[in-house]
């Protein structure tokens, strides 16, 4: 619509939201319903986890291939139709220019980054119960707080400010798939021998 009625520049396309959101979903949802009827079919837990992971990682790989297809689309649009509108895509802080390979590269590390992680999360809420979890993560903001506003990570946040994004922006984005995928391999030892059911609250 943004076309339509010529808002030009001030047009940003953001199709990158909905394919993130939909890889969170994924990995939450995803083996919280296969778990029963795995087990209902006499698979084990083993299994599961394989097959989930591989499945969910080629998952990833696909949504994000597709997602880039379409931003190259939009891109393409916009050269051809003289648009000045621009894609929302966290690769504009990182590359000084839209480039197809670039794009997928850091949307591949942030898909597998939203993928391991949230499910490490659950796979901890699973075990432990969400009466410890949640005990366990205003643990974590009390220090953090403690620690951020106490200045003790004033010289962190200053070198890590003072870092040149175009130079090293690459290796932080595989430095954050890299933790999905450490997330990953966590949750197999987290998971394996899992019950059929999850903690309860009062548990």
């Amino acid at each position: 619509s943004g076309y339509v009625f010529e808002i030009g520049d001030e047009v940003v396309a953001s199709i990158s939201g909905p394919a993130y959101f939909f890889i969170i979903l994924f990995s939450l949802i995803g083996y919280k319903m296969l778990y029963p009827i795995a087990m209902g079919l006499g698979s084990t837990r083993v299994q599961l986890l394989r097959v989930y992971s591989i499945v969910g990682v080629t998952a990833v790989v696909i949504t994000i291939i597709c997602l880039n297809v379409l931003q190259f689309i939009l891109k393409t649009v916009y050269l051809e139709w003289d648009i000045g509108a621009n894609i929302f895509h966290p690769g504009v802080v990182i590359l000084p220019e839209y480039h197809f390979f670039g794009y997928l590269w850091i949307d591949i590390m942030f898909g597998l980054f939203l993928f391991g992680v949230p499910f490490l999360l659950y796979s901890i809420n699973f075990r432990i119960g969400m009466r410890k979890s949640t005990i366990i993560l205003m643990v974590l903001l009390l220090v953090g707080m403690f620690l951020y506003y106490g200045g003790y990570l004033d010289s962190s946040i200053e070198w890590f400010s003072g870092l040149d994004l175009e130079e090293l922006g690459m290796t932080l984005i595989s430095l954050v798939g890299l933790c999905g995928v450490g997330s990953l391999l966590l949750s197999y030892p987290i998971m394996r021998n899992a019950p059929l059911k999850p903690k309860t609250r009062k548990e």
